[in-house]
């Protein structure tokens, strides 16, 4: 009895403080939702109808998520994005350069133009790097974190690259003991080194911290403007064009099988750029056999297998355990949304298609994404970026599920379209309206497949499509086998984002920008263009239609 006894005053203890946290917390410049905006207590407040409720007031209509919508608001528009008081602070508070420290300034003359001298300063504690040119533009660089970085061969092995030491051996008083400005970089060496550093070798441990280590620092460069396998720094490098009918038609290519799998061709490369650019590119010349799709995608990177196999063959057949194994029109979509991720690069071979019909149909789904992003702060239009999509596959002992959003994007912008509605679940709890929603996904539906932003192309025995399946959205038409004499068989693979991308970061210099122009890609400059291109009165005028208040 005395336990429960303790027991129930420590919950009633940890529930009282609880409470007295939530309202410090919310007296920090917020109020708290479930209060009226009169200052109305709880009990006193009016019941809101149900929200299926036969009268709907502007107060009972669907709302967007405030805080959401705020931040896409303020990226919409290129603001800042404010953290609120109860956020936690990533930042450590700027420190003065102590009067003591170490100070010189050094300067690349064979360096960007760009970039001007570097003011450097360091204490056994700290290391300070300034650049003069910018206001605000010194930062603190920690031990620790320097001495964790070391690419030297005694902290990364030779071959492999990967650190022969963990994080945690560090002493937590390591210090700075000397550095000294180089053409590559930083030479440091440190207090208090990780002890086997110290007494396993006659020479004394020396870091290098490279420049461009010290310009991202100095935000003088972004992360994408390093070679990583991540999305947005390999567009930097090639540069993104978004199209429509005409301007695919004009400038997509077909490359020849043979060329694309040469050694060291340009060719191969160019497959990868345009990939990378437009989303789609061809290959002419495939010789017919059933391994040249995987000749193909294991040339580009390892093949993403999925419950379908390594490979997957595209024909109607009885039975169908999919709709694209079916001779019916299969309208614009996305493939595997219901996988977690799904396969970026999908490869599809032309076997044969002899048949009437049967032509390849794609849209450039991220330009219309891009053109739709700024509205999302709208009320009429944020359930495209809010509401959950549910997609799922269940046959033959597969289970698979995920639920996505039409626009998805964060506080720096747009990032993804999925739309696949032949492979839509059902909604498992169905309480959810959807009417708010499908009127905004009627809008993003009308302008995939508006007749002039379809590419239709006929494939043919020894034609190979590869396309970004995060990004183009496919489909085909209907087509009659004629009573057997005709047939339509494609052989298919994907590839994972990951190892495509790994592939794309190593571009070689110089041709990846080859097409792009003098000016590096970014989401910024692709929504600028976009919002004075030929496509965005048009699709003012159909947001207007259900929002007359929208402005262009």
């Amino acid at each position: 009895m005395l336990s429960l006894a303790r027991t129930s005053q420590a919950r009633a203890a940890a529930t009282a403080n609880a409470q007295a946290r939530a309202v410090a917390c919310r007296g920090v410049g917020t109020q708290a939702p479930w209060k009226h905006q009169r200052g109305e207590s709880q009990k006193h407040r009016q019941r809101q109808p149900h929200r299926d409720s036969a009268i709907e007031t502007e107060e009972t209509r669907y709302k967007p998520q405030s805080r959401k919508i705020q931040a896409k608001e303020a990226a919409a528009l290129g603001g800042p994005q404010h953290q609120t008081a109860t956020s936690a602070s990533r930042y450590w508070p700027k420190l003065d350069t102590p009067k003591h420290a170490k100070r010189f300034t050094y300067h690349d003359l064979d360096g960007p133009k760009e970039n001007g001298p570097v003011k450097i300063a360091w204490t056994d504690k700290f290391l300070f790097v300034e650049d003069p040119a910018t206001e605000n533009g010194r930062r603190t660089l920690k031990p620790a974190t320097l001495r964790d970085s070391c690419a030297c061969p005694k902290c990364r092995d030779v071959s492999s690259g990967q650190k022969t030491f963990s994080s945690v051996e560090i002493p937590v008083d390591v210090g700075l003991e000397h550095v000294k400005p180089t053409k590559k970089g930083l030479e440091i060496t440190f207090l208090n080194d990780i002890p086997r550093f110290v007494e396993d070798g006659k020479d004394k441990h020396v870091m290098l911290l490279p420049w461009e280590s010290v310009d991202l620092s100095l935000k003088r460069k972004g992360m994408e403007d390093v070679r990583l396998p991540r999305k947005r720094s390999v567009l930097r490098r090639t540069g993104v064009v978004y199209w429509d009918r005409e301007i695919i038609a004009q400038q997509v290519r077909r490359i020849d099988y043979a060329e694309f799998m040469k050694e060291d061709s340009e060719a191969f490369w160019d497959v990868i750029i345009d990939i990378c650019r437009f989303g789609l590119v061809y290959l002419k010349n495939v010789p017919r056999d059933e391994e040249s799709v995987v000749r193909i995608t294991t040339r580009i990177a390892n093949i993403r297998e999925t419950f379908y196999g390594r490979t997957f063959d595209v024909r109607a057949k009885p039975n169908a355990e999919n709709v694209a194994y079916t001779s019916g029109y299969l309208g614009l979509h996305q493939d595997l949304l219901y996988l977690d991720p799904p396969p970026m690069i999908q490869v599809l071979h032309c076997m044969d298609n002899s048949c009437a019909g049967g032509e390849s149909l794609f849209s450039d789904g991220e330009r219309v994404g891009r053109l739709l992003w700024p509205f999302i702060t709208r009320h009429r239009m944020a359930p495209l970026a809010e509401h959950h999509v549910p997609y799922q596959y269940g046959k033959h002992g597969y289970h698979y599920f995920s639920s996505r959003y039409v626009l998805d994007g964060n506080a720096s912008g747009f990032s993804s379209v999925y739309w696949s509605p032949p492979f839509q679940g059902r909604y498992l709890s169905p309480v959810k309206d959807i009417r708010q929603w499908l009127e905004p996904a009627r809008i993003f539906a009308s302008l995939i497949n508006d007749k002039d932003a379809i590419h239709e192309h006929k494939m043919e025995a020894g034609d190979c499509v590869l396309f970004d399946n995060l990004r183009v959205l496919h489909g085909r038409n209907a087509f009659d086998v004629d009573g057997g004499q005709g047939a339509r068989w494609l052989r298919g693979a994907y590839i994972a984002a990951e190892d495509f991308l790994s592939r794309a970061a190593h571009i070689p210099k110089g041709l990846a920008e080859k097409y792009r122009g003098e000016e590096a890609w970014t989401p910024g400059l692709a929504q600028n263009r976009l919002k004075r291109s030929v496509w965005y009165e048009d699709v003012v005028r159909r947001v207007r239609e259900l929002d007359p208040g929208v402005e262009a």
